[in-house]
């Protein structure tokens, strides 16, 4: 066990330990002090000095080493000179030398020796198990102007419904997002044409918009339109998806556009708006829709005169200009009969347009105005443009596939 421990055993219990021939070492009380730049709180303590006058042999160190290695005083005191020697020998070759937990001593030539202390363990018993503390700067408050500030009431914030609407407002931003998307998709397969005709919204066939033609077009350019182009149109008005549910609420059919275009078809060719008229319409079904096939095909209404006169028929098919006035009668009241429809519009002169480009193609067509809903049967809002009109269902069902062939695969039966 080295003399330095020794030393500071004697340091905890008293004031000075001599060193018989180097000097004294001197433990002074320390209060506890506050650094004024890192805020610890360092706890009372001993700080040890060196007094080089203090030689004298006080016999407390040699006690203590005779007393704690249990040797003779005498052997202790030997053991204190050979220390001693071998400070100075340090000394004397470095300059240096050091009691390990005590300090380091230096000689610097025209001071002495200096003395100066390294020791960590506090000395003190006084302030055993005393830890250094942190204390952070307390910032004086006027005691005036905190009596007079008035404590801020806490704001209640409903957290939950916050939550809420937040979730509900991702959730809304989210299926619009993914509803464009959708469209814009959509709207652009349809127009690249990859959509199949199951998917579309408007059919295959009425996709592609007709070019205008003059109303005295020849037979023979009508003629050179490839069959598969016969159900395209000119018309410009959004296209109803046939078999759609019609609205139930009576529509009113007065409107002006409506009006207008009753005033400016009166002077070509008469329409049937009477039940007289009706009945004559159902007369005339006898009569193929193509003359050269007689097979249960759809029968257009030659004239709005009764069926007893066939000549004028024949008249309207030879002459160079076609009578589209009354190849396309306009029925206003219920017949209780059935029809193939083609397309639904919202105006009359959407529909008239489009009667009008299937009989630039020799494709006779009807028109069925809107009605008021009934008990019996539901009103509809839209001008329907039909093709085929037949007595009963079975027989509309039987012509339907092959009026597919030539018109597309969206015509629908009604009863009007």
């Amino acid at each position: 066990m080295p003399i330095s421990n020794h030393i500071l055993s004697l340091l905890r219990d008293h004031d000075c330990v001599i060193i018989p021939g180097f000097g004294g070492l001197i433990a002074d009380y320390a209060p506890a002090r506050i650094h004024p730049v890192r805020h610890t709180l360092t706890p009372p303590t001993k700080t040890v000095a060196f007094n080089g006058a203090l030689t004298r042999n006080d016999g407390l160190l040699v006690d203590a080493l005779s007393h704690a290695l249990r040797v003779p005083a005498s052997e202790a005191r030997q053991m204190v000179r050979n220390a001693v020697a071998n400070l100075q020998a340090e000394l004397d070759s470095a300059q240096r030398t050091e009691l390990p937990g005590i300090g380091v001593f230096r000689r610097a030539v025209g001071r002495g020796l200096e003395f100066e202390y390294t020791g960590t363990q506090n000395l003190l018993s006084a302030s055993y198990g005393l830890p250094e503390l942190v204390s952070r700067p307390v910032r004086a408050t006027d005691a005036l102007l905190a009596r007079e500030r008035q404590p801020t009431a806490p704001q209640l914030t409903v957290a939950g419904r916050s939550r809420r609407a937040a979730r509900v407002f991702n959730v809304a931003a989210a299926t619009v997002l993914t509803g464009l998307m959708l469209s814009a998709g959509y709207l652009f397969a349809l127009r690249l044409g990859h959509l199949p005709d199951s998917v579309r919204a408007v059919p295959a066939s009425w996709v592609a918009q007709e070019q205008k033609m003059p109303p005295n077009a020849t037979k023979s350019q009508s003629r050179a339109t490839q069959q598969a182009t016969l159900a395209n149109h000119g018309w410009s008005e959004e296209f109803v998806p046939d078999g759609a549910a019609d609205a139930t609420d009576a529509v009113a059919l007065n409107t002006t556009e409506g009006a207008e275009w009753d005033k400016a078809k009166s002077t070509a060719s008469p329409a049937v708006t009477t039940d007289t008229a009706g009945k004559s319409v159902v007369e005339t079904v006898a009569k193929p829709l193509t003359p050269t096939k007689p097979t249960e095909v759809a029968k257009p209404i030659a004239s709005s005169v009764p069926a007893a006169t066939p000549a004028p028929v024949a008249k309207a098919t030879t002459t160079a200009t076609p009578a589209t006035a009354a190849l396309t009668p306009t029925i206003k009241t219920r017949t209780g009969r059935f029809y193939v429809v083609a397309g639904s519009f919202d105006t009359p002169r959407s529909v008239e347009k489009a009667r009008a480009a299937l009989a630039r193609k020799n494709r006779p067509a009807q028109i069925l105005w809107p009605v008021r809903p009934t008990r019996a049967s539901a009103g509809s809002r839209f001008y329907r443009l039909t093709v085929g009109e037949f007595a009963d269902r079975a027989s509309a069902d039987r012509s339907l596939s092959q009026l597919r062939k030539q018109y597309g695969s969206a015509l629908w039966v009604l009863k009007y």
